[in-house]
């Protein structure tokens, strides 16, 4: 099975009837393990006894089965350094001892490195022309402006007034404050360009209140410190501090892009946010969402000229995360190249995990049978018996934000409203694309009622006839995890693909380190692929859930992986390992392959892939399809306590060895089938920690290991391994473990009720 961001809703009422359960049963053939997680309930006071009975039916299609398939760590908001114990090394290739990743060095606060300019404030340039009323220095014309000085109580708007206009603001010591707009606004124009100059140390402060700020349409309110209605560019050799009070930090309603600058970012919304992109290519780069991510995207369209929107990129410089809820956040895909640094903290690890708690988020829960891209989602909060348009209430767009599954379906859309606290009720309305929001337009409405606070969300039941009718709900993450966030505070999550070629990434992550959503409808028209590619580079990840998790395809072919801490390690409906060094430490499984729309299969053709899970429920590597390894190096290590039920290796297929080497150990579920390379199978072996060499007769070494804690059981299948061969495995220098004689292309025993062989290949004893 695939967690797939397992989303649930889970109420007060039914509690107690749905706590998680964990269930196992063990037949002679195919029957698995199945983790049930919590169902979902909800409570709304003062509904009718059919009516909530309704909505209990259709809530209750919403439960998540988990089949097979699902570590805190220092909360600081520093990642701790991890150095693999257990490491590798085989006489049969080059292969030679493996040292994780290294763990990135963090920026210094560049805030601490200068002082807010004092002077007389003053806009000069050529090109165009400078309005100055009250305050506000608006920008009429093309062309390049230098600002410096002290600005408290003002703000600059770029209005050029062609559409293809450019303007570039040179922050030359610059320090502007503003509390009843965006400091820095660009209204209209093609392109806008932020510098700041050599040596110089500038801020921008967003003064905002938030409650006094929200508008009908987020998209409209100049969302950030510097806002910009198009392509912005973040740029200069000089540092630039921005702290926003109210929403993002640096909002472009189009492309955002960063170059070389020394850039701090606080937020209580997004950090940086391009509705269409995010691409930083170089720089020095601190950013802090209190509230929300540290980078996002959201449109995933294509643009007239064919370019695919929605793309977060990094591809130099180094950029540290600090996000209570996800890192990078992209609607589309996000890549990382090049020569790039990029540290993620998010949740607990950032420091902001109280924050992103306190937070005010609302859900409103759409059924895919409802939901449209073409559609306006918002939430009218008023106070009162009755709602009505008369200036008191406010109304707040619904942003989409991530899905929630029925089993391994992706059913309904979850939207995101930024709820005001100081109203007591609220009507959910769904408009046409564009339209104003007012009550009298929606197309459907609630009837209006009381803010259920105990819950998180509101869920859609039906609507038609310009009525939605429908119940209070809580969202949560699901997956058999406690230990993660109740909200997304993934380190790197993606609706396409998330890609690593080349750099340096360490990630600490409250929820998955990398996650890539499938099958969700996109507005280019096509699902999301749902991969997760790593083609080189350096990934270090601590995450309270996964460590890495596509809901499609996860492929590592080259670069160094160290998935340090986590639930569950490296999950996907198919895993490929081609090439590259893999590390893996689980509290549960380490590698699953799950179902989902082809068959699952871990797959291994080289590199080298080191997996560690603790003794109990849990397995090395589990697929619910097939395991096939033909080339490379794997050591398992867990799951020793359970043999048949849980251990080193386990599928519900079978396991196919053709070429390359398997040490697992820990409890026997399965051993290679009949066409794979020679095995020997040893159960009951206890094994300690030290060093382990396996050398033939003529004293000659195939491969050595090293362990850092006990183990029982033991399968090698190698393509070291020759017919009428003879082995011994020692301990140390001297003391002899393990001899035998491969006298066929399968010996030892597996223990239940195999004989030599492990009773019937691939087979489940």
């Amino acid at each position: 099975m695939t967690d797939i961001d397992c989303n649930e809703i889970v109420g007060d009422k039914e509690a107690t009837k749905a706590t998680k359960t964990t269930t196992t049963t063990k037949t002679t053939t195919t029957t698995k393990k199945t983790k049930t997680t919590k169902m979902i309930n909800r409570k709304a006071p003062g509904r009718s006894h059919d009516r909530a009975a309704g909505i209990a039916a259709l809530i209750a299609g919403l439960l998540l089965t988990v089949s097979a398939c699902g570590g805190n760590g220092d909360s600081s908001g520093k990642a701790p350094s991890v150095t693999p114990a257990e490491g590798i090394s085989t006489a049969r290739t080059t292969q030679t001892q493996v040292t994780s990743a290294p763990e990135n060095s963090t920026l210094s606060d560049p805030a601490e490195n200068g002082t807010a300019a004092t002077g007389a404030f003053s806009v000069t340039g050529n090109g165009g022309a400078v309005d100055a009323r009250d305050g506000v220095y608006t920008i009429t014309g093309s062309g390049t402006y230098t600002v410096t000085g002290n600005l408290d109580g003002g703000r600059i708007v770029i209005d050029p007034g062609e559409e293809d206009g450019q303007v570039t603001v040179i922050l030359n010591n610059a320090a502007i404050t503003c509390r009843d707009g965006a400091p820095l606004s660009a209204t209209g124009g093609d392109k806008f360009t932020v510098e700041a100059a050599a040596g110089t140390y500038n801020v921008i402060t967003d003064g905002r209140n938030p409650a006094e700020n929200e508008t009908a349409d987020g998209e409209l309110n100049e969302s950030g410190a510097i806002f910009s209605a198009c392509d912005l560019k973040i740029t200069g050799s000089g540092t630039l501090i921005v702290t926003a009070g109210f929403d993002n930090g640096i909002k472009s309603k189009d492309d955002l892009s960063v170059k070389d600058v020394t850039l701090k970012v606080t937020a209580p919304g997004n950090a940086l946010k391009g509705n269409d992109s995010v691409t930083v290519e170089s720089g020095k780069l601190v950013l802090i969402s209190t509230g929300g991510d540290g980078i996002k995207t959201s449109a995933t369209d294509v643009s007239s000229k064919g370019k695919q929107r929605g793309t977060v990129t990094v591809s130099g410089g180094q950029v540290d995360v600090y996000a209570a809820q996800d890192g990078i956040d992209a609607a589309y895909d996000a890549v990382i190249g090049g020569n790039a640094t990029v540290n993620i903290f998010t949740s607990k690890y950032s420091g902001y995990e109280s924050q992103a708690q306190a937070g005010n988020k609302l859900y409103l829960i759409v059924p895919a049978s409802v939901y449209s891209t073409s559609a306006e989602y918002y939430a009218y909060f008023y106070n009162g018996g009755s709602a009505s348009d008369d200036g008191n209430g406010r109304w707040v767009r619904g942003e989409y934000e991530t899905m929630v599954y029925n089993g391994r379906r992706a059913s309904y859309y979850a939207l995101a409203l930024n709820a005001p606290s100081d109203f007591g009720s609220v009507v959910f309305c769904i408009f046409g694309s564009g339209s104003a929001p007012s009550l009298s337009a929606a197309t459907s409405k609630t009837a209006g009622e009381s803010i259920n606070t105990a819950m998180n969300a509101y869920l859609i039941g039906a609507s038609g006839g310009g009525s939605i009718s429908g119940d209070w709900a809580r969202l949560s993450s699901g997956g058999g995890n406690s230990a993660k966030t109740a909200y997304s505070s993934k380190g790197i999550k993606a609706a396409n693909e998330v890609r690593i070629s080349s750099g340096s990434v360490s990630i600490s992550a409250g929820d998955d380190g990398i996650h890539a959503n499938g099958g969700d409808v996109l507005e280019n028209g096509a699902k999301g692929a749902g991969n997760v590619t790593i083609s080189g580079g350096s990934v270090t990840i601590v995450s309270a859930d996964d460590g890495i998790h596509a809901d499609n395809e996860v492929t590592i072919s080259d670069g160094s992986v160290n998935v340090a801490e986590s639930h569950e390690g490296i999950e996907g409906n198919v895993v490929n390992f081609a090439g590259g060094t893999v590390f893996v430490n689980a509290a549960d499984d380490g590698v699953n392959a799950c179902a989902g729309n082809s068959r699952p299969l871990v797959n291994v053709t080289g590199g080298y892939l080191d997996v560690t899970t603790p003794s109990g429920d849990t397995d090395g590597i589990d697929s619910n399809g097939n395991i096939t390894v033909s080339g490379g190096f794997v050591i398992v290590k867990g799951g020793s306590s359970q043999g048949g039920m849980a251990g080193s290796i386990d599928v519900d297929g079978a396991i196919s060895v053709t070429g390359g080497t398997v040490v697992a150990l820990g409890g026997i579920c399965e051993t290679p089938g009949s066409g794979s390379v020679n095995t020997f199978v040893s159960s009951g072996t206890s094994f300690r920690a030290g060093e382990y060499a396996l050398k033939d007769s003529g004293g000659n070494l195939v491969l050595s290991f090293s362990l850092a804690g006990s183990y029982s059981s033991i399968w090698i299948a190698s393509d070291g391994l020759s017919l009428n061969g003879s082995y011994s495995l020692v301990r140390g220098e001297t003391e002899t473990v393990l001899e035998w004689a491969q006298t066929a292309s399968t010996v030892g025993s597996a223990g239940h009720n195999g004989g030599p062989g492990g009773g019937r290949p691939g087979g489940r004893w």
